[in-house]
């Protein structure tokens, strides 16, 4: 209840709320779900672990920490809200499918718009890559095995951290993961919402009203005035053009890319694709026809699930893990 008494303070729209307050219940129904029940029965779940401090505030994660022998391979799982909604709960279930497969998974809450903006998200999804960096290993994980995963929102945090920690960038945030010189693995990036900025892109045919809505209402209470009329400062706020603005060679590490064809945000992940093409930087792009926005979480469904094994198929490539073909969801 203080969530989202804290969020009508903050001035989020009412369907907002409505909304992250049902994917919290839901959350709570999908973890008595006999195969969600089987995929945490293999993990060790150690909850709200303190990842940094903002203020009075104090940022944590999950681990998702495998029964089995490590050292595990990590991952960093950004769960993604349109930068405004859902947390490490809500995500729970997504972050489980990983740990089945033997990951070590840090599944992280990050401060949300509007009442946290940019660079609020992307500070946090730096120090949560930092943190796991100095103590996964504490956990069983593998620091020279570390990946990122997200979607939406949070494919724009990874990726985010990815050029952080393989470029130089000017940003106090982001300029120490470069000096660790700690590259990531691979990255995953569902249904990414790679450009937050100029979401009257959206307003064209194909789009409904509603999705260019919720666009739109997603860049303002992440930039506020800055929305339409970004500067060099909200770089990492639109990812997809620091990738498109790069010059070869690069050291970006191999992408893996997924969008559902109906997706509105599918744009974002064929430009991604094309820009790294042009570079000759690795990258997996998988669209799957007539699919929408996160259709990957609807577990059952047999795109969601062809979804899933190619994104597993590509962890055990990148990440090493041996485990012969990707496991079953």
């Amino acid at each position: 209840m203080r969530r989202w008494l804290e969020m009508i303070a903050a001035g989020q729209l009412t369907r907002r709320i409505a909304l992250d307050a049902g994917m919290h219940v839901l959350a709570g129904m999908v973890d008595q779900l006999p195969r969600m029940k089987q995929r945490m029965a293999g993990s060790r779940l150690i909850e709200d672990v303190p990842y940094a401090r903002r203020g009075e505030q104090t940022l944590r994660l999950d681990i998702l920490q495998p029964e089995t022998a490590g050292p595990h391979p990590v991952l960093i799982y950004l769960h993604g809200g349109a930068f405004a909604i859902g947390s490490k709960r809500t995500h729970r279930a997504l972050a489980a499918a990983y740990a089945a497969q033997g990951y070590l998974v840090c599944n992280v809450d990050y401060r949300l718009a509007p009442q946290h903006p940019f660079p609020a998200a992307i500070e946090d999804a730096c120090a949560a890559w930092l943190w796991a960096a100095d103590h996964a290993a504490d956990y069983g994980g593998d620091r020279q095995r570390m990946a990122l995963a997200g979607e939406s929102a949070g494919a724009n945090l990874a990726l985010s951290v990815v050029l952080a920690c393989c470029t130089p960038r000017p940003e106090p945030y982001a300029a120490p993961l470069f000096e660790r010189q700690l590259r990531p693995a691979a990255a995953l990036l569902h249904c990414g919402f790679l450009q937050t900025s100029l979401p009257a892109r959206y307003r064209r045919t194909g789009v409904s009203a509603l999705s260019a809505r919720v666009a739109t209402d997603a860049a303002r209470s992440y930039l506020g005035p800055f929305a339409e009329h970004p500067g060099p400062e909200h770089a990492l706020a639109d990812p997809l053009c620091v990738v498109e603005a790069m010059q070869p060679p690069t050291c970006l590490p191999p992408l893996f890319i997924a969008a559902g064809l109906a997706d509105p945000v599918a744009a974002d992940s064929e430009r991604l694709e094309r820009a790294l093409v042009r570079l000759s930087s690795p990258c997996s792009a998988h669209y799957y026809p007539g699919e929408t926005h996160a259709f990957h979480i609807m577990f059952w469904r047999e795109q969601a699930q062809r979804c899933w094994r190619d994104s597993f198929e590509f962890l055990r490539v990148h990440l090493r893990i041996d485990q012969g073909p990707a496991a079953a969801l």
